[in-house]
């Protein structure tokens, strides 16, 4: 079990920048699962007898790297400079519309059947006009779907059918399942684009925004590695 003392002594081994970006209840819970994670990793390498495996002591060093480069990537690229540069995260959004693009959903009314035959001939009613759709059982309605032909070849394809308005008939019986369902075009929700100001649209703007500028800041950072610490070859 690790305690503050643990969180402190690891923090106190990073750089300036690091112990400030593991500051905070959400920074030392970062630290917190990063240390968990290579305790696990331990534990595992000692109940399978590979405590001794090069190869274990890499992947524990490998863990610790991960919280040294998310400290020095945040400090070179820091996510709120990014969410704050409304500008920027405004020309991505006008750029690429297809991403935060909402499809047009519908959905049905409709009274279910056991079979098909009868489902025929309530079907049949309806269009003569001889009963309302609610005379004929219980009603039930889908939930509003995004077309998919593939996934409902015998629904969808009527759901959406052209020139299909809200309260119309479906052109034929629908079977799903074990159900026949007969019933109506029930709403439509048009096809929209989902709204800058809305806080999920933000987070995947922010991510899109940030992602070449942590790309480029990693290569950065490998480069003045491989300067500072150059790979000599070992010759056997």
């Amino acid at each position: 079990m690790f305690g503050a003392q643990d969180l402190d002594a690891t923090q106190s081994q990073l750089g300036a920048y690091g112990q400030f970006r593991f500051m905070g209840e959400e920074g030392r819970r970062d630290l917190l699962q990063a240390l968990i994670d290579t305790e696990l990793l331990a534990q595992e390498a000692v109940e399978h007898g590979k405590e001794q495996d090069p190869r274990v002591e890499f992947a524990v060093f490998e863990e610790i790297a991960t919280v040294y480069l998310s400290s020095e990537i945040e400090r070179r690229v820091p996510r709120s400079a990014v969410a704050n540069d409304t500008a920027a995260l405004r020309a991505y959004y006008d750029a690429h519309p297809h991403d935060f693009r909402v499809p047009e959903h519908r959905s049905m009314e409709a009274v279910s059947f056991t079979t098909l035959a009868e489902a025929d001939v309530a079907f049949d009613r309806l269009r003569r006009g001889e009963v309302e759709l609610r005379d004929l059982g219980e009603l039930v309605a889908t939930v509003p779907h995004p077309r998919n032909d593939l996934e409902y070849p015998g629904f969808h394809p009527f759901l959406f059918a052209e020139g299909l308005e809200v309260g119309d008939w479906l052109p034929r019986p629908i079977v799903l399942a074990q159900t026949v369902l007969v019933g109506r075009l029930q709403a439509v929700d048009p096809e929209h684009l989902e709204a800058f100001e809305d806080p999920s649209v933000q987070e995947r703007l922010v991510e899109a925004v940030r992602a070449p500028k942590v790309s480029a800041a990693t290569r950065e950072l490998l480069e003045e590695l491989a300067a500072e610490f150059p790979y000599e070859r070992v010759e056997e």
